[in-house]
């Protein structure tokens, strides 16, 4: 087992922090979310990113899993599709993996890198991502291991990001190694097909998880005040810190991803 890195031990600390348990409404969620014109929460956003990528796999039945599974709030919507006892999520953190195994009873959850997958040869039929993959080292291994993993015709999909303004500096704030930098849509796609991957699909989703991630999370101390559920004390002090976490993701981010691409079936 790896011993925990400091981005490991950073999340550990954010993901059960009381602002984020209060920001993602106890869901166990951590990530940008989809919004649609109907969303009206960062829980909602969160849980139609995963059904956003659920519906880019060709065949949802079988096993699949869940990579960098977090506190297991994927693996539990995930269950709406798949039966738990076909869903395994791996972390590298065991603290978080606590938490996923009593939000979804039934799925396995163990720690693993998700650059060394322990598992055999062609052994999900569906393999998962959720907005994690760039902090993989390297991201590329990643994608040679689940392409190991899937059985044949099985399916890879991922919500991930391309970053601007690259530099070592800015890969040490993002926790985003080098390595990982990828420049375009184009070059990523060249990276999946390197790994083996057919079928490659990859949609712009800058505007409907980025931009509007962005734009909630700068409002959202404002909103809680206005509904009664912040006192004005705190919300001055939260928003302006959520101003500047939402100006810190669109100076570093650039580009979000939804993917999904294909290991030939053996016919």
């Amino acid at each position: 087992m790896s011993a925990p890195t400091q981005t490991t031990r950073l999340y550990d600390r954010l993901m059960v922090g009381s602002v984020a348990r209060r920001y993602y409404d106890n869901s166990g969620f951590f990530n940008f979310g989809y919004w649609t014109a109907q969303t009206k929460s960062q829980r909602a956003a969160s849980e139609e990113l995963v059904d956003q990528l659920v519906d880019r796999l060709p065949n949802k039945t079988g096993s699949i899993l869940d990579v960098a599974c977090g506190l297991g709030a994927s693996s539990e919507r995930l269950a709406r599709t798949f039966s738990p006892n076909k869903i395994t999520g791996v972390n590298i953190s065991e603290a978080q993996l606590a938490q996923a195994r009593k939000r979804c009873p039934g799925s396995t959850f163990l720690v693993m890198d998700a650059t060394k997958l322990q598992f055999p040869d062609a052994h999900f039929d569906n393999v998962i991502c959720v907005e994690a993959a760039f902090h993989f080292d390297t991201r590329d291994d990643f994608f040679r291991e689940a392409f190991r993993v899937l059985k044949p015709g099985g399916a890879l999909i991922v919500s991930d990001m391309l970053f601007k303004h690259f530099s070592d500096t800015l890969g040490q704030m993002a926790h985003v190694p080098c390595a990982n930098h990828v420049r375009d849509i184009a070059e990523y796609r060249n990276r999946l097909a390197a790994a083996g991957f057919t079928d490659i699909d990859i949609d712009d989703a800058t505007d409907v998880c980025l931009a509007r991630f962005r734009t909630n999370l700068a409002h959202w101390p404002l909103t809680e005040y206005r509904a009664g559920r912040l006192k004005l004390s705190r919300t001055l002090g939260m928003a302006l810190i959520f101003r500047i976490l939402a100006a810190y993701f669109g100076f570093t981010c650039k580009t979000y991803l939804l993917v999904s691409a294909r290991k030939r079936g053996s016919g």
